[in-house]
């Protein structure tokens, strides 16, 4: 997958090259070298065949080149409204918590900090930290679960 440019082909060679690998089954030879080389080997002849098939087709101009690349790059509208839609929902039950667990929970999972520079920073322990860590995500996941019967229910958030 490294070797590709496109994200979404290059997971299309991975699945062709898994699915050649089942189906050839019966033709891996033991004697002629291991599974690891074996798959490698289908997985460049995939590679190869791919890269002569887009070398006999024609270009396209430098604008629809952009836009595929875009596509593959940036998220789709469904997934950004998802993201917004999920961001709103976690920000509401976060503002539900206590003052702590919202204060732990963003320093570990949205400042990516250590527990013992959480605990340097709250003068606490380590060992409160992690107490208080599995203490607001508790709380989180219940605040969540409130928020997906209020919204099932048809309750505005």
């Amino acid at each position: 997958m490294k070797r590709w440019p496109n994200p979404s082909l290059a997971e299309e060679l991975v699945q062709k090259t898994m699915l050649d690998a089942v189906r050839g089954r019966s033709s891996y030879d033991p004697c002629k070298g291991g599974p690891e080389e074996w798959i490698l080997g289908i997985a460049r002849n995939n590679i190869n065949l791919e890269a002569r098939n887009r070398a006999s087709r024609p270009s396209p101009n430098g604008d629809i080149g952009r836009y595929f690349a875009a596509i593959d790059n940036q998220p789709l509208p469904d997934e950004v409204l998802e993201r917004q839609e999920t961001t709103l929902i976690v920000r509401s039950a976060m503002s539900r918590l206590e003052a702590k667990e919202r204060a732990v929970l963003k320093a570990k999972y949205i400042e990516g900090l250590e527990a013992r520079d959480i605990s340097r920073q709250m003068n606490v322990t380590e060992k409160a930290v992690h107490s208080m860590l599995y203490r607001a995500r508790i709380s989180l996941r219940q605040e969540l679960k409130r928020l997906a019967i209020q919204d099932a229910e048809g309750i505005r958030l």
